[in-house]
């Protein structure tokens, strides 16, 4: 299994005007996270501002992801990034960078 950071961005541009409406997208929203860390589905979601935050997941591949934060669109726009370990990335990129050099 991968994991995959989220990174998340409110639309502002949607967002209803009226305090009630805006309340219940927020009630919402809070609900969905709190389910996605419940089941699991997230390991860790956290706010940079009242804006825009983050999520890491644990999932089978990319689409999965897509599809678990899809009900968040439109009120928030998200940019999914594999991540990949440590010790995967520097062995592939020196791999890479020696065999360019043995050229």
């Amino acid at each position: 299994m991968s994991r995959y950071l989220v990174l998340y961005r409110a639309n502002a541009s949607v967002w209803p005007v009226d305090p009630k409406e805006s309340l219940a997208v927020l009630e919402g929203v809070f609900a969905g996270g709190d389910q996605l860390l419940r089941t699991g589905m997230a390991t860790e979601i956290g706010w940079f501002t009242a804006q825009e935050g983050y999520a890491i997941f644990q999932a089978d591949s990319k689409d999965s992801v897509v599809g678990m934060i899809q009900p968040f669109f439109p009120y928030y726009s998200q940019d999914v990034h594999e991540i990949v370990p440590w010790d995967q990335a520097k062995n592939a990129i020196l791999e890479n960078a020696r065999r360019a050099a043995a050229r």
